[in-house]
């Protein structure tokens, strides 16, 4: 397997949960991390699986982020696994549905990427800033494994 991990992290919360995810990806074959800004389409050729992460800015996902995958051309993840996430601080159930992992999703889906696990927040302390919640890294490598279950069955 080839997974790529994309990530905007402005206070290294969201490259902290990015390196861990890689991590354990790397048990089943090449896995890397690429800062958002990197991101081309020469970056998606011959990648498996892609798993994107920001952290929630106002609701939405970080200004930079939107351009980046917008530059990218229709259909540039055709087939491919891809899964989202994010980083937040701790909301209400109502402000819950509007986090960056959904709208990565969406968007990573529209350029016909295949989700394989549902968009997944990690949260941080106050704001952005963090640090991350105890407890934290260690969910995003358990999250990283349902992936690796989830393609294994998939390859049956």
């Amino acid at each position: 397997m080839n997974a790529l991990v994309v990530f905007h992290s402005q206070f290294g919360n969201t490259e902290q949960v990015a390196s861990a995810i890689a991590g354990v990806l790397e048990k089943a074959g090449a896995a890397r991390t690429l800062s958002a800004d990197g991101l081309t389409v020469n970056e998606l050729v011959g990648v498996d699986l892609v798993v994107m992460g920001t952290p929630t800015h106002k609701m939405s996902l970080p200004e930079a982020v939107g351009p980046v995958l917008e530059g990218l051309p229709k259909r540039a993840l055709r087939g491919v696994p891809i899964a989202a996430f994010d980083t937040s601080y701790e909301m209400s159930a109502f402000l819950a549905r509007f986090t960056a992992a959904k709208r990565i999703d969406r968007k990573l889906r529209k350029l016909g990427g295949k989700r394989l696990v549902p968009p997944e927040t990690f949260l941080v302390h106050r704001h952005h800033e963090g640090p991350l919640f105890d407890g934290e890294i260690e969910r995003a490598k358990e999250w990283a494994e349902s992936m690796l279950v989830r393609l294994d069955g998939r390859s049956r």
